[in-house]
Protein backbone atom coordinates (compact mmCIF):
# COMPACT_ATOMS: atom_id res chain seq x y z
CA UNK A 1 0.00 0.00 0.00
CA UNK A 2 1.55 3.26 -1.23
CA UNK A 3 0.76 6.61 0.74
CA UNK A 4 0.63 5.54 4.23
CA UNK A 5 1.52 8.91 5.06
CA UNK A 6 -2.01 10.54 4.27
CA UNK A 7 -5.10 10.20 5.62
CA UNK A 8 -6.57 7.18 3.21
CA UNK A 9 -3.62 4.97 3.92
CA UNK A 10 -3.24 5.42 7.55
CA UNK A 11 -6.82 4.37 8.10
CA UNK A 12 -6.32 1.77 5.41
CA UNK A 13 -3.08 0.72 7.13
CA UNK A 14 -4.96 0.58 10.80
CA UNK A 15 -7.41 -1.21 9.58
CA UNK A 16 -5.66 -4.08 7.83
CA UNK A 17 -3.01 -3.91 10.97
CA UNK A 18 -5.52 -3.91 13.21
CA UNK A 19 -8.73 -6.82 11.82
CA UNK A 20 -7.32 -8.27 8.74
CA UNK A 21 -3.39 -9.29 9.84
CA UNK A 22 -4.16 -13.00 9.86
CA UNK A 23 -5.68 -12.01 6.07
CA UNK A 24 -2.39 -10.09 4.86
CA UNK A 25 0.04 -11.14 7.24
CA UNK A 26 2.94 -9.92 4.95
CA UNK A 27 1.40 -6.48 3.96
CA UNK A 28 3.56 -3.58 3.30
CA UNK A 29 2.75 0.53 4.70
CA UNK A 30 4.90 2.19 2.85
CA UNK A 31 4.80 6.32 3.24
CA UNK A 32 6.61 8.77 0.61
CA UNK A 33 9.83 8.19 2.08
CA UNK A 34 9.85 4.44 1.61
CA UNK A 35 8.47 4.19 -1.54
CA UNK A 36 8.14 7.37 -3.63
CA UNK A 37 5.71 6.79 -6.80
CA UNK A 38 7.38 9.57 -8.91
CA UNK A 39 10.84 7.10 -9.07
CA UNK A 40 10.25 4.09 -11.12
CA UNK A 41 13.57 2.64 -10.96
CA UNK A 42 13.41 2.77 -7.38
CA UNK A 43 9.83 1.52 -7.23
CA UNK A 44 10.76 -1.09 -9.34
CA UNK A 45 13.12 -2.55 -7.10
CA UNK A 46 10.88 -2.35 -4.46
CA UNK A 47 8.19 -4.17 -6.28
CA UNK A 48 10.79 -6.56 -7.21
CA UNK A 49 11.94 -7.52 -3.59
CA UNK A 50 8.58 -7.43 -1.98
CA UNK A 51 6.82 -9.52 -4.72
CA UNK A 52 3.66 -8.05 -4.10
CA UNK A 53 0.53 -9.65 -5.50
CA UNK A 54 -1.57 -6.52 -5.03
CA UNK A 55 -0.92 -3.04 -4.77
CA UNK A 56 -3.29 0.03 -3.45
CA UNK A 57 -2.30 3.09 -4.85
CA UNK A 58 -3.25 5.91 -2.36
CA UNK A 59 -0.81 8.12 -2.95
CA UNK A 60 -1.26 11.21 -4.32
CA UNK A 61 -0.81 14.87 -4.65
CA UNK A 62 -4.43 15.71 -3.44
CA UNK A 63 -4.77 19.79 -2.88
CA UNK A 64 -6.88 20.61 -5.71
CA UNK A 65 -5.88 23.99 -5.51
CA UNK A 66 -2.21 23.35 -4.82
CA UNK A 67 -2.39 21.45 -8.22
CA UNK A 68 -3.99 24.58 -9.85
CA UNK A 69 -0.87 26.41 -9.04
CA UNK A 70 1.70 23.54 -9.14
CA UNK A 71 0.50 21.48 -12.56
CA UNK A 72 4.04 19.98 -13.50
CA UNK A 73 4.14 18.21 -9.51
CA UNK A 74 0.14 17.31 -10.05
CA UNK A 75 0.77 15.83 -13.24
CA UNK A 76 3.99 14.03 -12.12
CA UNK A 77 2.43 12.21 -9.28
CA UNK A 78 -0.95 11.68 -9.71
CA UNK A 79 -0.64 10.67 -13.96
CA UNK A 80 2.97 9.39 -14.40
CA UNK A 81 3.12 8.36 -10.81
CA UNK A 82 0.12 6.28 -11.65
CA UNK A 83 1.29 5.40 -14.50
CA UNK A 84 4.68 3.85 -12.60
CA UNK A 85 2.80 2.06 -10.15
CA UNK A 86 0.92 0.06 -12.67
CA UNK A 87 3.92 -0.63 -14.59
CA UNK A 88 5.90 -1.91 -11.90
CA UNK A 89 3.00 -4.28 -10.54
CA UNK A 90 2.22 -5.55 -13.75
CA UNK A 91 6.20 -6.55 -14.13
CA UNK A 92 5.81 -8.95 -11.27
CA UNK A 93 2.40 -10.05 -11.88
CA UNK A 94 0.27 -7.75 -9.26
CA UNK A 95 -2.82 -6.46 -9.47
CA UNK A 96 -3.48 -2.93 -9.35
CA UNK A 97 -6.22 -1.10 -7.19
CA UNK A 98 -5.98 3.07 -7.85
CA UNK A 99 -7.59 5.22 -6.02
CA UNK A 100 -9.57 8.53 -7.63
CA UNK A 101 -11.95 10.77 -7.44
CA UNK A 102 -15.33 12.38 -7.75
CA UNK A 103 -13.99 15.34 -9.56
CA UNK A 104 -13.63 13.50 -12.78
CA UNK A 105 -17.37 14.90 -13.60
CA UNK A 106 -18.19 18.20 -14.28
CA UNK A 107 -21.17 18.50 -12.22
CA UNK A 108 -23.68 18.72 -15.47
CA UNK A 109 -25.94 15.86 -14.52
CA UNK A 110 -28.28 15.44 -10.99
CA UNK A 111 -28.12 11.85 -10.82
CA UNK A 112 -25.58 10.16 -8.74
CA UNK A 113 -22.77 9.12 -11.49
CA UNK A 114 -22.39 5.59 -12.80
CA UNK A 115 -19.06 4.19 -13.76
CA UNK A 116 -20.54 4.67 -17.29
CA UNK A 117 -21.02 7.85 -17.10
CA UNK A 118 -18.29 10.05 -19.30
CA UNK A 119 -16.04 12.34 -17.50
CA UNK A 120 -15.40 15.63 -17.93
CA UNK A 121 -12.88 17.48 -15.21
CA UNK A 122 -12.68 20.99 -14.45
CA UNK A 123 -9.58 20.92 -12.40
CA UNK A 124 -5.95 20.38 -13.21
CA UNK A 125 -6.10 18.21 -10.30
CA UNK A 126 -9.33 16.23 -11.62
CA UNK A 127 -7.68 16.52 -15.51
CA UNK A 128 -3.94 14.33 -13.64
CA UNK A 129 -6.39 12.31 -11.87
CA UNK A 130 -8.24 10.83 -15.06
CA UNK A 131 -4.80 10.79 -16.76
CA UNK A 132 -3.65 8.21 -14.25
CA UNK A 133 -6.79 6.15 -14.05
CA UNK A 134 -6.31 5.93 -17.94
CA UNK A 135 -2.68 5.18 -17.77
CA UNK A 136 -2.90 2.65 -14.68
CA UNK A 137 -5.23 1.02 -17.48
CA UNK A 138 -2.77 1.22 -20.44
CA UNK A 139 -0.11 -0.07 -17.94
CA UNK A 140 -1.64 -3.18 -16.11
CA UNK A 141 -4.73 -5.14 -17.48
CA UNK A 142 -5.59 -6.47 -14.09
CA UNK A 143 -6.59 -3.42 -12.41
CA UNK A 144 -9.57 -1.67 -10.89
CA UNK A 145 -10.21 2.02 -10.40
CA UNK A 146 -12.33 2.98 -7.55
CA UNK A 147 -13.61 6.41 -7.27
CA UNK A 148 -14.39 7.74 -4.11
CA UNK A 149 -15.65 11.25 -3.04
CA UNK A 150 -15.86 13.68 0.07
CA UNK A 151 -13.47 11.86 2.45
CA UNK A 152 -14.56 12.59 6.00
CA UNK A 153 -13.17 11.51 9.71
CA UNK A 154 -12.13 12.75 13.10
CA UNK A 155 -8.43 12.60 11.40
CA UNK A 156 -6.74 14.93 11.01
CA UNK A 157 -7.30 18.28 12.95
CA UNK A 158 -6.56 20.73 10.49
CA UNK A 159 -8.95 18.76 7.55
CA UNK A 160 -12.47 18.73 7.22
CA UNK A 161 -14.98 18.11 9.50
CA UNK A 162 -12.33 18.60 12.40
CA UNK A 163 -11.39 21.63 11.88
CA UNK A 164 -14.87 23.47 11.53
CA UNK A 165 -16.18 21.29 14.26
CA UNK A 166 -13.46 23.27 16.43
CA UNK A 167 -14.11 26.32 15.02
CA UNK A 168 -17.87 25.70 16.43
CA UNK A 169 -16.92 24.72 19.61
CA UNK A 170 -14.91 28.14 20.09
CA UNK A 171 -17.57 29.78 18.35
CA UNK A 172 -15.90 31.50 15.86
CA UNK A 173 -18.32 32.66 13.25
CA UNK A 174 -17.28 31.16 9.87
CA UNK A 175 -19.55 29.75 6.10
CA UNK A 176 -19.95 26.94 4.50
CA UNK A 177 -21.04 26.25 1.29
CA UNK A 178 -24.16 24.84 0.83
CA UNK A 179 -25.39 24.43 -3.03
CA UNK A 180 -22.37 21.86 -4.19
CA UNK A 181 -24.12 18.13 -3.78
CA UNK A 182 -21.84 15.05 -3.33
CA UNK A 183 -21.57 11.96 -1.83
CA UNK A 184 -19.43 12.17 1.88
CA UNK A 185 -17.16 9.28 2.43
CA UNK A 186 -16.79 8.05 6.03
CA UNK A 187 -12.87 7.34 5.78
CA UNK A 188 -12.77 4.23 7.21
CA UNK A 189 -15.49 2.89 5.76
CA UNK A 190 -13.79 3.52 2.44
CA UNK A 191 -10.95 1.84 3.93
CA UNK A 192 -12.89 -1.47 4.24
CA UNK A 193 -14.15 -1.11 0.67
CA UNK A 194 -11.16 -1.50 -0.25
CA UNK A 195 -10.03 -4.89 1.53
CA UNK A 196 -13.54 -5.70 0.43
CA UNK A 197 -12.19 -5.05 -3.57
CA UNK A 198 -8.85 -6.69 -2.48
CA UNK A 199 -10.20 -10.27 -1.93
CA UNK A 200 -12.80 -9.69 -5.07
CA UNK A 201 -11.93 -11.15 -8.65
CA UNK A 202 -12.91 -7.97 -10.44
CA UNK A 203 -11.28 -5.50 -12.96
CA UNK A 204 -12.71 -2.29 -14.36
CA UNK A 205 -14.25 1.08 -12.70
CA UNK A 206 -15.95 0.90 -9.46
CA UNK A 207 -17.48 4.08 -7.19
CA UNK A 208 -17.60 3.90 -3.75
CA UNK A 209 -19.15 6.55 -1.12
CA UNK A 210 -21.67 5.59 1.71
CA UNK A 211 -25.24 5.73 0.77
CA UNK A 212 -28.03 7.90 1.26
CA UNK A 213 -29.12 11.37 -0.24
CA UNK A 214 -26.65 13.28 -2.13
CA UNK A 215 -25.96 16.55 0.68
CA UNK A 216 -23.82 19.19 0.88
CA UNK A 217 -20.77 19.76 2.88
CA UNK A 218 -22.74 22.26 5.24
CA UNK A 219 -25.51 19.70 5.69
CA UNK A 220 -23.03 17.07 6.47
CA UNK A 221 -21.20 19.25 9.59
CA UNK A 222 -24.42 20.28 10.56
CA UNK A 223 -26.14 17.21 11.49
CA UNK A 224 -22.75 15.64 12.71
CA UNK A 225 -22.24 18.75 14.79
CA UNK A 226 -26.05 18.35 16.40
CA UNK A 227 -25.36 14.44 16.38
CA UNK A 228 -21.87 15.59 18.77
CA UNK A 229 -23.69 17.83 20.38
CA UNK A 230 -22.05 20.98 19.36
CA UNK A 231 -23.86 23.86 18.73
CA UNK A 232 -24.39 24.93 14.81
CA UNK A 233 -25.35 28.57 15.51
CA UNK A 234 -21.80 30.40 14.74
CA UNK A 235 -21.93 28.84 10.92
CA UNK A 236 -24.03 30.36 8.32
CA UNK A 237 -24.63 28.77 4.78
CA UNK A 238 -22.90 30.43 1.97
CA UNK A 239 -23.65 29.55 -2.11
CA UNK A 240 -20.88 28.15 -4.17
CA UNK A 241 -21.14 31.45 -6.09
CA UNK A 242 -20.32 33.96 -3.84
CA UNK A 243 -17.46 32.24 -2.36
CA UNK A 244 -14.02 32.89 -3.31
CA UNK A 245 -11.67 31.12 -1.45
CA UNK A 246 -11.19 28.41 -4.40
CA UNK A 247 -8.47 28.49 -6.96
CA UNK A 248 -10.09 25.46 -8.67
CA UNK A 249 -13.76 25.20 -9.99
CA UNK A 250 -15.31 22.65 -8.18
CA UNK A 251 -18.85 20.95 -10.02
CA UNK A 252 -21.57 21.86 -8.51
CA UNK A 253 -23.00 18.21 -8.07
CA UNK A 254 -20.68 14.98 -7.81
CA UNK A 255 -22.69 12.34 -6.37
CA UNK A 256 -21.32 8.72 -7.04
CA UNK A 257 -23.87 5.52 -7.35
CA UNK A 258 -22.31 2.71 -5.26
CA UNK A 259 -24.46 -0.05 -6.72
CA UNK A 260 -21.59 -1.61 -8.73
CA UNK A 261 -19.79 -1.81 -5.86
CA UNK A 262 -22.39 -3.31 -3.93
CA UNK A 263 -23.20 -6.13 -6.94
CA UNK A 264 -19.74 -6.67 -7.12
CA UNK A 265 -18.39 -7.00 -3.89
CA UNK A 266 -21.72 -7.92 -1.87
CA UNK A 267 -21.64 -5.27 0.50
CA UNK A 268 -24.01 -2.15 0.14
CA UNK A 269 -22.40 0.98 1.27
CA UNK A 270 -24.56 2.24 5.01
CA UNK A 271 -25.59 5.79 4.81
CA UNK A 272 -23.54 8.49 6.12
CA UNK A 273 -25.48 9.01 8.72
CA UNK A 274 -25.41 5.45 10.22
CA UNK A 275 -21.68 6.25 10.47
CA UNK A 276 -22.37 9.07 13.01
CA UNK A 277 -22.34 6.70 15.65
CA UNK A 278 -18.72 5.75 14.89
CA UNK A 279 -17.46 8.75 14.12
CA UNK A 280 -18.08 9.76 17.78
CA UNK A 281 -16.56 6.69 19.45
CA UNK A 282 -13.60 6.88 16.64
CA UNK A 283 -13.11 10.81 17.81
CA UNK A 284 -13.43 10.20 21.41
CA UNK A 285 -10.63 7.53 21.03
Amino acid sequence: ITGCSGRLGRVLSELIENEYAETFPEAVFATRDEIDITDYFRLCFEMERIAPTVVVNCAAYAHVDGCETNRDLATIVNTEGARNVARAAHAVGARIIQISTDLVFDGAGDEPYREEDPPNPLSHYAATKLDGERAVMEENPDHVILRSSWFYGPWPGNRYPEVFLTMLKEERRFKVVSDRIGSPTYLSDLARAIVNVMVTPYRGLLHFANSGEPTSRYHLLKELAAHLGIDTRPMSPIPGAAWTEDVAPRPSFSALDPGRYAGVTGHRPRSWRETFVDYAKERSG
